[in-house]
């Protein structure tokens, strides 16, 4: 029978440096785990969203050909729903824009419970549908 650990969570939001100086951390979660040499690495997939700096506006990071694209959407916009944190969806077209991109992280440990992890992404998105 296996146990969670008493610290767990191991990796949190608050320890992992957002990629961008004006975004934020919002997920840690769906890590890989193998052991190489005497460390842990665990390969974390990270949540991150830009910070609007006006409330009513959501911003919906995307990458075209390899460069960040942010969609500027008012809350309330009779054209899309604005309901879900998560997303904005036009009305009439049905397209979908998340309001925050993923990409993968490199944790490092010799106890497997206090990880250091990298302050860039290993891995990052270059289209849409990788995002």
């Amino acid at each position: 029978m296996l146990t969670r650990h008493a610290a767990n969570p191991l990796i949190s939001p608050k320890d992992v440096k957002p990629s961008r100086l004006d975004w934020n951390v919002i997920g840690t979660f769906n890590a890989g785990a193998c052991t190489y040499k005497d460390e842990i690495l665990l390969l974390l997939r990270v949540a991150e969203r830009p910070i609007s700096s006006d409330e009513n506006i959501i911003l919906c990071p995307y990458f075209v050909d390899g460069e960040l694209v942010i969609d500027r959407v008012r809350k309330g916009d009779p054209d899309y729903f604005t309901d879900d944190p998560r997303l904005v969806q036009h009305r009439k077209t049905g397209l979908l824009r998340l309001t925050s991109i993923s990409h993968l992280r490199l944790a490092r440990s010799t106890d497997g419970v206090h990880f250091t992890v990298d302050e860039q992404p290993w891995l990052s998105a270059t289209d849409p549908f990788e995002a």
